[in-house]
């Protein structure tokens, strides 16, 4: 009997101590403690291949961009018919051949900085400066509102083409290839960041994967109110336009709000205002307890927790996209002209809030990397933490 009792109890502890090599011979397959381990270090791989990545992706950006200028003259930048804009012209063509050249010289550097073909020093530098040039350009000379009017206007033309199908006909209208090549641009910007951060971090001596040098740190008590200073901006902008809707004329004189209703632009702008809300409250998100935990009434994945780049992807683009958004509003107030919209001190909520979408993109960018750092957790690379 006791050697009976022995044996079940080396079993049993020899089942605890590898509970996965069970589970892998009932099964043959993977199992969860497995999927854990290698999601990390196939993340790993991916931010040490960065450079590789944005290397090719730069080659494929020059390639697509001579067929544009052999075909075309120039790259998709603004609509045809748009003849009063700057870029449908001369400065447009110069515009299309310096990213021409920035793609080139992007897909040498790229390579440069993956296979360590520069010192450290030299790769750090010329990456960093790349970046902000490369990002000063897309975002302030070639993106604009397009990405972020399509995405507000989307969700309005879905629920509009219920009752009334021939609006999507409106879909099709849009500028898709400019709004695809603004995105491509979008996606430029990011790699090259990440870029130069790996090139930055090997130079420093830091984890290539998380950038540490050291385990611990202060607690990053600006997070808090830099959120709540991000929700604040789109909440501004979908309070006017809320108020439109509902017939009351806050910041804009009756007769133009009669001129709005007359023609249906309030219903476009309550679409808006309610993505701009949505926007608000995950922007919050960041700050809360349930933008780390699913809540628990949704569906399979409530009381899990909310993976970090689930949340810091879509407010890190949200953040690229509003800056060059908001430098075009500033552009149409003062130079370009607001195209018959009445912009003064009798209706400054026409434009008015769009002007802080620059420092709406800036917050929202510092907000995102705050719950980055909040929510990254222990480094599977270094096992560095905080």
């Amino acid at each position: 009997m006791r050697q009976s009792q022995s044996l079940i109890r080396g079993m049993l502890l020899a089942r605890q101590r590898d509970p996965r090599a069970t589970a892998g011979e009932k099964t043959g397959s993977m199992t969860t403690s497995d999927i854990q381990e290698h999601l990390p270090a196939a993340r790993n791989r991916f931010i040490e291949r960065v450079p590789l990545i944005t290397a090719v992706a730069a080659g494929c950006y020059s390639l697509a961009a001579v067929f544009f200028l052999l075909t075309q003259g120039s790259l998709p930048l603004v609509p045809a018919e748009a003849l009063s804009h700057e870029l449908n012209g001369p400065l447009g063509t110069v515009l299309s051949y310096v990213l021409l050249s920035l793609a080139m010289a992007g897909c040498l550097l790229g390579f440069a900085v993956h296979y360590r073909l520069l010192p450290g020093r030299a790769s750090a530098a010329g990456a960093t400066v790349f970046a902000s040039v490369y990002a000063g350009i897309a975002l302030l000379a070639v993106v604009d509102s397009s990405i972020l009017a399509t995405l507000g206007y989307l969700p309005f033309l879905a629920v509009k083409s219920i009752t009334d199908p021939g609006i999507l006909q409106t879909a099709l209208d849009l500028p898709w290839p400019i709004v695809g090549h603004q995105l491509a641009c979008i996606l430029g910007v990011a790699l090259w960041i990440l870029t130069a951060a790996v090139a930055v971090r090997r130079n420093s001596g830091a984890c290539v994967a998380c950038g540490r040098h050291s385990s611990g740190g202060a607690v990053r008590r600006w997070g808090t109110p830099v959120t709540i200073a991000a929700a604040v901006i789109p909440g501004v902008y979908a309070l006017t336009r809320l108020a439109w809707a509902a017939g009351m004329p806050l910041g804009i004189e009756p007769a133009f709000l009669q001129r709005m209703q007359s023609t249906g632009q309030v219903y476009a702008g309550l679409g808006l205002a309610i993505m701009a809300l949505l926007g608000v409250g995950l922007t919050l998100g960041l700050i809360q307890r349930w933008g780390s935990v699913f809540p628990r009434w949704i569906p399979f994945v409530g009381g899990r927790r909310v993976p970090v780049l689930l949340a810091v992807i879509p407010a890190g683009f949200v953040s690229l996209i509003a800056v060059p958004a908001g430098a075009e509003m500033i552009r149409v107030s003062t130079i370009r002209g607001t195209g018959g919209i009445p912009f003064d001190w009798a209706n400054w909520a026409t434009i008015g809030p769009t002007l802080l979408w620059i420092p709406w993109g800036v917050l929202l960018g510092a907000a995102t990397l705050a719950y980055y750092l909040k929510h990254r957790g222990s480094c599977t690379r270094c096992g560095l933490s905080g």
